[in-house]
């Protein structure tokens, strides 16, 4: 490590563009497991606060929401938690600021409803609570709602905290509000139906309604899958490209100082420590890089504007930054195989 950690300091410049390459990758690869864990949120946050077990669809719906439509009294009343779930796509408006949103109609104790952060849960018809992610897009308690596919108006009366459904921001209401809006969500007929039940799967149901596992639902929201492979095949080409380019480098190194090694080889050295040697170099200059770019990208979240879906799972950070240390040693190993094969009396001449 002695040996390893002097030649770094004697050779700033040179090792400096390894660890200013590794800044730029590990910096890539955090910021896209933050943008990775923020689009899996905008798409599941809201989902997730229900803690539910399963969700019942019409099993022509393909797994979709407001596609599915069926009458309240097919489904059993022998679930431990259910609440009926009524969802309609809605674009509001309060005339300053207009939004693509979904109307969730719930009854006003159902565990559906996320926590209030401002304001109280409607009491009457076209009073709705809005996911704080409305607020920060200028919208506000007490405003007029205009609908573009609707003559009525609701009123915002309070925030819950965020809770989007499959990106959109969310508006919880009571059943008749949203039957104003959509006249086919009558008080007998729902969208769906949410249970809290580890034992969902014994319960029988009507041959025309299929009950679904909440995660498998989650997965069959609409881009889902696609934008979750997307972005791990980019954080997975980001590991194979920072080995390849640590490699690479270190292996132009090495070819440079072939006859510094023949010299060591010759004075007794032997090619598990000159092994160990480069590996403590690798280890030093990844560690450093990796902390550096960890410590840019948690800086430049403090910068990001609220419309970038960006999340940071910690644990995950870290298993990244173990990974990517772990890889770029890997990447060494092409020098380590030079240096074994270096002949003392031909590398000195």
């Amino acid at each position: 490590m002695f040996l390893a950690w002097n030649e770094i300091k004697r050779n700033k410049l040179k090792f400096s563009l390894i660890i200013g390459v590794l800044i730029m990758i590990s910096y890539l690869l955090f910021l896209l497991s933050g943008l990775a864990n923020g689009l899996i949120n905008m798409n599941r946050e809201g989902i997730d606060k229900w803690h539910a077990d399963a969700i019942i669809l019409k099993k022509d719906a393909n797994q979709t929401v407001e596609q599915s439509n069926f009458n309240l009294n097919k489904v059993p009343n022998d679930y431990k938690k259910q609440a009926s779930l009524k969802q309609s796509g809605v674009i509001v408006s309060n005339s300053k600021n207009e939004e693509n949103a979904l109307l969730f109609g719930v009854t006003k104790n159902s565990f559906l409803m996320p926590q209030l952060i401002a304001g109280h849960k409607f009491k009457k018809d076209n009073e709705v609570v809005a996911d704080e992610t409305l607020k920060d897009k200028g919208f506000h308690l007490g405003d007029k709602l205009s609908l573009s596919q609707s003559d009525e108006t609701l009123k915002i009366v309070g925030f819950s905290s965020s809770a989007k459904y499959n990106a959109s921001p969310v508006l919880f209401t009571n059943n008749n509000t949203i039957a104003k809006v959509n006249p086919m969500l009558t008080k007998d007929k729902t969208n769906a139906v949410v249970v809290k039940d580890k034992h969902w799967k014994n319960k029988s149901l009507d041959n025309k309604l299929e009950a679904v596992g909440i995660n498998k639902f989650v997965e069959n929201l609409p881009g889902y899958k696609a934008q979750n492979l997307t972005l791990n095949f980019m954080i997975s080409f980001l590991f194979i490209i920072s080995a390849t380019v640590i490699g690479i480098f270190l292996y132009v190194m090495t070819l440079q100082k072939i006859n510094l090694f023949g010299v060591l080889k010759a004075q007794g050295f032997t090619n598990g420590y000159l092994a160990k040697v480069v590996l403590s170099q690798t280890f030093i200059l990844s560690l450093i890089g990796t902390v550096i770019g960890l410590a840019l990208t948690l800086l430049t979240s403090l910068f990001l504007p609220s419309a970038v879906p960006i999340v940071f799972n910690y644990a995950t950070l870290l298993i990244f930054g173990v990974v990517l240390i772990i890889i770029s040693m890997l990447g060494s190993l092409f020098s380590v195989l030079t240096i074994r094969k270096i002949d003392p009396l031909q590398a000195i001449g």
